[in-house]
């Protein structure tokens, strides 16, 4: 943290804002990962006057939750914290997202965890979606969606501006924004802080971050150069094990309640056993100290340059710092599975005991990025890239055990580290054919080598190498019918390669898994009027070898991903929207799709019977067509906004989500209730002497509608016919909540 203030500080003693309009940096880092108006794939913009107005409190999912086909969830039930969005049933490792044409998502995961950028979209200027495969870019594999953030441009002229937001459950978030302006010989500087702090719906899910945001600029006439660091400091509770089933409908699960220390027969939709134990004398107590905390850092180094009088270049070099751990209570552990002898006293042996456990997470990812850019009356041609390195440890320690509290514990029980190579080059272009017609053509090829050294937390030997190749083609059409009237037509291919957890977990069995192909269709037509508009995509996408869980266990009991030869995502996306008057406008979008995998097997775990539970063979289903889990058939979303004068307006907003299975067996059982969320906000401003004044007011989940994102599951069977055993959690989302918001500027 204090490295990261002196860096500001020194960045804003010596640089500052541009001056002239030359060339634009993001502009030309933005022309190379982004897809234009006329690039033929499915594709949404949010705007940053958009990303302004919704960030009242909640992280960046909920920002974009109305675009089409997005469906987001909240670990806390509040939108801080952990949360996180799926785009036509992906979920985050299958999307790629990038800040300003760098990789955000995690090398090894493949995921983006928001949690570590707090209050990030006070930075973004503007995000695009693209659905599907989309065009290239940095970073991992687009398997059915694309976020493209670009940050804030750097102020031409000085500003400040002070933000707080109040809400429900304790809820606090500040930040302040300064700008230097021009300060001559195009230097600028733009800083950001931001304070967020919350209770959160579910019980201990608390969040405590802060976050930084700085830029240096410098505008020449032909030159941009710019440095970025974005810093986010996060401690927030556990509640990613969900509220167990038991607290949602009070059914008692057999043989589950016996190792539940508070377990209290009724109904408790914020429950959160996570650290819960039980004192010497029998009480239920949770541990203080239950929570993840993470630092990471990111610094970018952008350069962008006119080469000729049609050619811009650009070139960032990247570095991401992240370190941290999460720690937990755990009950009745078995000491030798953290490396720690038997304990003996007064002649008794102890083999397991309560205990403190941390697990580290230290790595760096760091590389380059690049593009040149060529424009013409007829042609846009693109040449790009990247070459990045991830490096990271993994290591746990124990802290504390209860039966030996006098011994000094600390030492790591393991410790591996994995490394990662993604080299990328590729080649677009949108060639305009004739008035009428625009052919679009994109071919990438992309490197991945990957190790794996070291022993995992049940201290196995996880030493492997990967490596893959991919090529990634992609071709389409686009048609300007008339001035209001167009379409396109694409086809594209994407690859993509398991994340560390499928290889880790696949390493004691001889089920490697393979890399994953998608094949991705999409028709679609737009009408855009003066008043109105109206859209239509149709899109398959069709998945060879997809990754998905079976219940199937490795040979040594560990739970494996598996491929799946033949699956889809199939749907058609509607969006409209109409000015029915001078003061009210209305948007709408709605998905209706079949998300299939086309032969599932199943497999669950066997024991004889329920008093003695030794282990049989899995008990395996042939279930022939099932739902792909969380992936509605159905969503929806509704804008109703009344603007009675410039600067008040009023915001109806709603969201539909289908039902959704959180297996993949489609057992109505396993199945969540489809919901419908509405919002209510009021937005106003005004301006006393030269300060702007801007208030907002959000009634979240106005019908106090309670509804639930997301679960888990794990089932048990018996041979001996007894019933099934259920261990399960569930992520209810708040009923209804208010936060306010006040913004002053000058």
């Amino acid at each position: 943290m204090k490295k990261v203030l002196l860096a500001v500080v020194l960045c804003m003693a010596s640089i500052g804002a541009f001056a002239q309009d030359t060339i634009q940096l993001n502009e030309a880092v933005i022309t190379a990962t982004r897809a234009s108006k006329k690039t033929p794939v499915a594709q949404t913009t949010v705007t940053g006057e958009q990303i302004k107005q919704s960030n009242i409190g909640a992280d960046l999912p909920y920002i974009i939750e109305l675009s089409p086909s997005v469906v987001i969830s909240s670990e806390s039930g509040l939108g801080l914290g952990n949360t996180s969005f799926r785009i036509r049933g992906t979920d985050a490792n299958r999307t790629n997202v990038t800040i300003d044409g760098v990789p955000a998502n995690d090398a090894e995961s493949q995921a983006v965890f928001w949690v570590n950028m707090p209050d990030f979209a006070s930075s973004i200027g503007s995000i695009q979606i693209q659905r599907g495969v989309g065009t290239s870019t940095n970073g991992g594999a687009a398997f059915g969606a694309t976020v493209n953030m670009q940050t804030n441009r750097p102020s031409t002229i000085p500003y400040a501006e002070i933000s707080s937001s109040v809400g429900m459950y304790n809820t606090f978030r500040n930040n302040i924004n300064i700008g230097t302006g021009n300060i001559g010989k195009g230097f600028s500087f733009d800083a950001r802080y931001s304070n967020v702090q919350s209770d959160g719906y579910i019980e201990r899910s608390s969040a405590k971050h802060q976050s930084i945001y700085g830029v240096a600029a410098w505008q020449g006439e032909n030159t941009f150069v710019k440095f970025s660091i974005l810093y986010g400091e996060q401690h927030t509770g556990l509640s990613w094990n969900g509220v167990p089933g038991y607290a949602i409908d009070n059914i008692k699960y057999p043989y589950y309640e016996a190792g539940i220390p508070g377990y209290k027969p009724g109904i408790n939709r914020r429950y959160n056993p996570a650290g819960e134990y039980l004192d010497a004398d029998g009480n239920i107590k949770y541990y203080g100290n239950q929570t993840d905390n993470y630092e990471q850092t990111h610094y970018h180094l952008q350069f962008a340059q006119k080469l000729a009088q049609r050619w811009t270049g650009h070139a960032t070099l990247h570095l991401t710092r992240g370190l941290g751990y999460y720690e937990e209570y755990k009950l009745n552990r078995k000491l030798i599975e953290y490396g720690l002898p038997n304990i003996e006293i007064n002649d008794e042996t102890i083999k397991k005991s309560d205990l403190i456990r941390q697990k580290w997470m230290d790595n760096y990812f760091y590389g380059l990025t690049f593009s040149a850019n060529y424009t013409n009356d007829k042609l846009q041609w693109i040449i790009g890239g990247a070459a990045n390195r991830h490096y990271g440890d993994h290591y746990g320690k124990v802290l504390w055990v209860r039966s030996n509290m006098g011994a000094d514990y600390g030492n790591k029980w393991y410790t591996n580290n994995g490394t990662k190579d993604d080299y990328n080059i590729y080649t677009k272009a949108t060639w305009q054919v004739s008035k009428l017609l625009s052919i679009f053509g994109d071919i990438q090829y992309r490197h991945i080598g990957y190790t794996l050294k070291g022993n995992d937390d049940d201290l196995a030997k996880l030493d492997q190498s990967h490596y893959f190749n991919f090529f990634n083609p992609k071709a389409g059409v686009f048609l300007d019918l008339s001035d209001n009237h167009t379409a396109y037509a694409s086809i594209a291919i994407g690859n993509r390669e398991p994340t560390r957890s499928n290889f880790k977990d696949a390493n004691r069995s001889n089920e490697m898994p393979k890399s994953e192909t998608m094949y991705d269709t999409e028709i679609a037509y737009q009408f855009t009027g003066k008043n109105s508009s109206f859209g239509i995509n149709l899109y398959y996408m069709y998945y060879k070898d997809q990754l998905v869980a079976t219940g199937k266990l490795s040979s040594v009991g560990y739970t494996i991903m598996q491929n799946v030869p033949k699956s889809y995502h199939a749907g058609i996306e509607i969006t409209g929207g109409i000015q029915i008057f001078k003061l009210l406008r209305f948007e709408t979008n709605i998905t209706l799709s079949r998300n299939k995998i086309k032969d599932f097997t199943a497999y669950t775990d066997q024991y004889d019977n329920g008093n003695d539970w030794n282990p049989t063979e899995q008990r395996v289903e042939n279930l022939g067509e099932t739902n792909i889990s969380f992936s509605p058939d159905v969503t929806g979303s509704a804008m109703l906004r009344y603007k009675p004068v410039k600067n008040l307006s009023f915001l109806l907003t709603g969201k539909y989500v289908g039902k959704q299975y959180y297996d993949n067996t489609s057992s109505d059982s396993r199945r969540l209730d489809a919901y419908f969320v509405s919002n209510f906000r009021i937005d106003y401003s005004f301006k006393l002497y030269e300060i702007n004044i801007g208030i907002q007011g959000l009634i979240n989940n106005i019908f106090d509608k309670q509804y639930i994102t997301s679960a888990w599951v794990y089932r048990a069977v018996f041979a001996d016919g007894s019933p099934d055993y259920i261990e399960n959690g569930f992520f209810p989302q708040a009923g209804r909540n208010v936060m306010v918001k006040l913004v002053i500027s000058f």
